[in-house]
């Protein structure tokens, strides 16, 4: 069997198990550029290892990325008998030390929306307003970045607070509520964008000056200017300075400690807040629930709470 073939057999194997599989199909098409459309019992190790390494360099979670989707790829092939044995090296090089999310706290999101007009570029691609509802939505939903650049004006209920998000991640739709204050955000937003602006019920919500769609690149670019505007920095040796996606991040932690000081059973809340998120498996909300001072100090209050009620109702 050809190597093309393979890869779209397997992909439409994943995809038809309810993965989306967008980013993974992607680096097999790379793999597929760089080796050629062979048959696979021409594949080499070496082959395998120069689309591993890429441009060389240190090691990154890219290579074990690319290394994980090889080894799904290979062990589908054996499996039905197109390949004898995987082309995997045989030991894993030490990967870089745990990515660690950048977590707001409630002071930086009030820095951030609180420059003033004055400062934004006459020309910056969003204006204010978009900026700063963006930031709200993200930081008050937890949404993912590409699901807020896909909203339209239908998927947006201004009058009951309630976002549509449809056949994203995981091919997943569901709905998600807003509070009062969060909903007169966007109502300000869309009242001040859309007056006067011809519209559909397709229309973007969120939009450049310009009337056209807004992207994850407009958004991304925005707002590391807007982060250093605001005096917003890393000095943990994070990985990466501040980021859009870290707004998921805060909400999925501040929702846990707001349950802990509530004295809500976060254990039976969990599948909720999973699905809130657009997850299928806990496991996948759990990536977003770093362990912080915080979050530790509330766990430990419930946990005394339960152990030890005798202190506490004394």
């Amino acid at each position: 069997m050809k190597l093309s073939a393979a890869i779209r057999e397997f992909v439409d194997y994943s995809q038809a198990l309810g993965k989306l599989y967008r980013s993974e199909s992607y680096q097999l098409k790379a793999f597929l550029r760089q080796a050629g459309d062979i048959e696979l019992h021409y594949l080499s190790p070496g082959q395998v290892e120069k689309y591993l390494r890429g441009k060389g360099g240190p090691v990154t979670t890219t290579w074990l990325s690319k290394f994980t989707t090889l080894k799904s790829l290979f062990q589908y092939a054996i499996s039905r008998g197109y390949m004898q044995k995987s082309l995997l090296p045989k030991s894993v090089p030490k990967m870089p030390a745990k990515f660690v999310p950048y977590l707001y706290s409630i002071e930086e999101i009030r820095r951030l929306v609180g420059i003033s007009d004055s400062c934004y570029r006459p020309m910056a691609i969003l204006s204010p307003p978009t900026l700063r509802a963006l930031i709200l939505l993200l930081y008050g939903t937890g949404l993912r970045l590409g699901e807020t650049t896909k909203l339209t004006l239908r998927e947006v209920d201004l009058t009951e607070g309630l976002l549509t998000i449809h056949q994203t991640k995981f091919f997943k739709s569901r709905l998600v509520p807003v509070g009062p204050d969060l909903l007169h955000v966007l109502r300000l937003y869309s009242d001040r964008h859309w007056s006067g602006n011809a519209r559909t019920p397709d229309s973007s919500f969120f939009c450049t000056r310009k009337g056209t769609p807004m992207t994850a690149d407009h958004a991304h670019h925005m707002f590391q200017w807007l982060r250093r505007e605001a005096g917003i920095l890393r000095f943990d040796g994070g990985r990466y300075q501040p980021r859009l996606h870290d707004l998921r991040h805060t909400f999925a932690v501040t929702r846990l400690v707001t349950w802990y000081r509530e004295g809500k059973d976060v254990q039976r809340l969990l599948p909720h807040l999973s699905t809130y998120l657009g997850h299928i498996h806990i496991g996948s909300t759990a990536h977003y629930l770093t362990m912080t001072k915080e979050l530790l100090h509330e766990a430990s209050c419930c946990f005394e709470r339960y152990a030890l009620p005798e202190a506490h109702n004394g």
